[in-house]
């Protein structure tokens, strides 16, 4: 049964057949007419302007996903989409109940390469947390039509879902996939509960309390302030950040995308945009009337996250720069009320030092058939092992300097790739 609203016609959208919303049929098969005002209408969005028409009710159905991070945001993933979307054609899945209203997305991207299509989720790389959205208490019928429409899409053999933490609503879709699939650990996510200052300084060593608290004095002696830079100074403030990121650590231990121009755009309207709708903002460290220091935190539904810092070279000499910007996000989050921070992927040593658990992220692979998926699951388990411990503390400096020139040269090709297309 194939239906068509007004609405639908009029964005130009690829509709595919509509899937039970009846929570008993959890096989998704349609029952006649008489089940025609409880069918979701399913629908594959191939063209990004289609995409930026979403933006309203994307930011309505995000703020109804009790699962979804800032990261699922349509701010985030249009931002990214706008820099990092050549190469990759557009599957963005909409679903919606009878009346038409969004109940879910599935954002989606297909990658054609040596003769492999495969699907991931849009903004795959430098976004943190990856997943589909859900409105509440719809979460088993978006997973349902999800995997009615991965079967019926056409042009993949592996769904490559990365990045997914442990109470996404992807898991729903993973959990009910009839063919081949299997997930393995990627890096964690350090994550700190928000107590008084105090109470977590005397969780540290002795050593490095008396190091937080040198900084914090010098801070205040030196009369450095903090300040969330406001929806109106948001665009200025996000090109201090990207310089001060990239002036911080150009020559040190950058990654090369960091310097990048699609990197640059990407952050820079993913900030302004998030800014606007509340979902974020630039913290700044002001001082004598310039800013030496700035960290983009992300606003979640109980926490506040650190997504990239920056900070002038002096800055980096005269402080210890990651108390700063604990001391900081600290503040932000009992100002928010929020309940833990969030140090996003990466288990770097001094987030361990402040963190209270590791929240696991994990890769879902799915396949059409065990013909490409079986491979190609064996290749990406072997390597997830093998980054783990090429970034763990215990791996030889030899090992991590080889990885980073693969991945240098990888990202050359791959750019010069998209160049190649948009020729």
């Amino acid at each position: 049964m194939i239906r068509r609203t007004h609405k639908q016609a009029r964005l130009g959208l690829h509709s595919l057949r509509s899937v039970s919303a009846d929570p008993q049929n959890k096989a998704g098969e349609a029952s006649g007419e008489a089940l025609a005002d409880e069918m979701l209408d399913v629908e594959i969005v191939r063209d990004a302007q289609d995409f930026q028409a979403l933006e309203e009710e994307w930011e309505e159905l995000y703020e109804q996903c009790p699962s979804a991070t800032p990261f699922q945001s349509w701010a985030w993933l249009y931002s990214w989409w706008e820099s990092y979307g050549e190469g990759y054609e557009l599957r963005l899945v909409t679903v919606r109940d009878g009346e038409g209203l969004l109940v879910g997305i599935l954002p989606l991207m297909l990658e054609r390469r040596w003769g492999l299509g495969r699907l991931l989720l849009i903004g795959a790389g430098p976004t943190d947390y990856l997943d589909v959205l859900a409105r509440e208490e719809w979460e088993q019928e978006v997973a349902q039509a999800g995997a009615r429409v991965l079967k019926e899409l056409d042009g993949w053999r592996v769904a490559d879902l990365w990045d997914v933490r442990p109470t996404a609503a992807v898991w729903d879709i993973f959990h009910g996939w009839e063919d081949p699939k299997t997930c393995f650990r990627r890096f964690g996510s350090p994550v700190m509960d928000v107590r008084s200052w105090e109470e977590l300084l005397a969780s540290l060593s002795r050593n490095h309390r008396s190091t937080v608290r040198r900084t914090l004095r010098r801070v205040q002696n030196d009369g450095v302030r903090s300040e969330l830079a406001k929806s109106a100074d948001a665009a200025q403030a996000a090109t201090r950040w990207i310089a001060l990121h990239q002036k911080a650590w150009k020559g040190r231990n950058i990654a090369p995308e960091h310097l990048d121009k699609r990197f640059k755009a990407h952050l820079e309207a993913a900030a302004r945009r998030m800014t606007a709708r509340g979902l974020g903002s630039i913290s700044e460290f002001w001082r004598d009337g310039e800013v030496i220091a700035s960290h983009f935190l992300v606003f979640g539904r109980d926490s506040v996250g650190e997504h990239l810092l920056g900070a002038t070279q002096g800055t980096l000499r005269r402080y210890q720069i990651s108390s700063l910007y604990i001391w900081d996000l600290v503040n932000v989050a009992r100002a928010r009320h929020s309940n833990y921070l969030d140090f996003l992927r990466g288990e770097e040593p001094y987030k361990l030092r402040w963190a209270s658990r590791v929240v696991p992220n994990h890769r879902l692979v799915l396949g059409r058939d065990r013909v490409f998926w079986a491979p190609y699951a064996g290749y990406q388990a072997l390597r997830s092992k093998t980054e783990l411990y090429v970034y763990s503390e215990g791996a030889p400096g030899w090992v991590k300097r080889a990885v980073a020139i693969r991945l240098l040269l990888r990202r050359k090709l791959r750019s010069k790739s998209v160049e190649g297309v948009q020729k």
